[in-house]
């Protein structure tokens, strides 16, 4: 029987090599948004760390710049707080692009891989089909074989 080959190989080896390139973008875009989430995380506990250092200053004699310094430091905060917020909101929308992009590539491969099996059944069926009439045809001649005796 003759072995089966998809005409459509080459191309479905290269909707693989796509498909886990998206999926290493895809990694490296959690990645970095883990990243940018953890750096958020230690901002909001250094601001949190600040505002009570300055609370427990005010129970004690603390002088006017020393508060000063402090509101300085947790609005510096703050600012950078937002910005940050700002990154995380960029890589999360970046890391959805990369998903969606992993999905479609995941799709077009699946979509191949479906006309690859179905390719796959067609060539079955009609070698079984062949090896049937092969079949027929030996069993017609020694049936034709043995009237002629």
């Amino acid at each position: 029987m003759p072995k089966f080959q998809f005409r459509l190989q080459q191309y479905l080896g290269v909707k693989e090599q796509i498909e886990n390139q998206k999926e290493m973008e895809y990694g490296k875009a959690l990645q970095k948004l883990e990243e940018e989430k953890a750096r958020l995380r230690e901002m909001h506990e250094q601001k949190q760390n600040t505002v009570e250092n300055l609370r427990k200053a005010v129970t004690s004699s603390i002088a006017p710049s020393e508060i000063r310094r402090y509101n300085e430091n947790i609005e510096r905060l703050k600012q950078q707080i937002k910005t940050q917020e700002e990154r995380v909101t960029t890589a999360e929308v970046f890391a959805e692009e990369k998903r969606q992009e992993l999905v479609q590539a995941m799709k077009d491969r699946k979509a191949l891989e479906i006309v690859k099996e179905n390719a796959r059944e067609e060539f079955l069926l009609e070698a079984n089909l062949a090896e049937q009439k092969q079949v027929d045809e030996l069993v017609s001649f020694k049936y034709t074989d043995k009237l002629s005796t």
